[in-house]
């Protein structure tokens, strides 16, 4: 398989646009500064930053017109990926994707706890201040993208990225569903909990919050 020179940097490039995008310092749609400026900004070159652009355009988290790079709408890569889309067609359920999503999310959330970096529990405050607002329609997905982050598992982030896209594909305005049955209040502090738990490093308590999270969301699966 053919890779690109520099693959690390690359990687890093992407990374820290992702960063920039969680942190809300990119906002959805917003364009992003000449590469010049924005390679010194982020301490990698200029080539790094132009592969970067190119394998985020295919993901679905930037778009390219006119030379002029800038943020979609949405954090999380717009893609269904050859397993999902062969278990939309296999006949795959919601039921199967709430059951896949609970195992995978509270494992991940105890591994975060276990893993996760300073910077990283800063992104995460920075989701769950955006989660204060109602308004933000993309927060819940980049928190629970985040911690499969935190996790260190490339797997087990896109299984994540993979099955959130699985849940907007069965379930529509999962979110908002959510909050209508439960109120804003109570969703807020059950993320909440979760970051206090991966904060604190306790495993323990990161999985059973996380899995009292899926309890309440298992109703609409159904």
């Amino acid at each position: 398989m053919y890779k690109y020179k520099d693959s690390k940097e690359i990687k890093l490039a992407i990374e820290k646009i992702e960063q920039l995008i969680l942190t809300e310092k990119l906002k959805p749609n917003e364009a992003l500064k000449p590469i010049d400026a924005l390679s010194s900004e982020l301490h990698v070159s200029q080539y790094a930053l132009e592969k970067a652009f190119k394998i985020m355009e295919v993901s679905g988290l930037l778009k390219i017109k006119d030379q002029q790079v800038s943020i979609t709408g949405k954090f999380f890569p717009n893609l269904l990926n050859p397993v999902s889309m062969a278990f939309i067609m296999d006949g795959g359920t919601p039921g199967q994707v709430f059951e896949a999503r609970k195992f995978t999310e509270c494992f991940s959330a105890s591994v975060a706890a276990e893993r996760r970096t300073e910077e990283q529990v800063d992104i995460l405050k920075t989701v769950i201040d955006r989660m204060a607002s109602p308004k933000d329609q993309h927060a819940d997905k980049d928190f629970h993208f985040v911690i499969s982050k935190m996790t260190g598992n490339k797997l087990l982030y896109y299984q994540t990225l993979s099955m959130v896209n699985l849940t907007d594909v069965f379930i529509d305005n999962a979110m908002q569903s959510f909050i209508k049955e439960y109120t804003f209040d109570v969703v807020f502090k059950i993320h909440h909990d979760i970051f206090d738990a991966i904060k604190k490093r306790d495993a323990h308590e990161a999985y059973h919050t996380m899995q009292k999270h899926f309890d309440l969301l298992e109703k609409f699966y159904e």
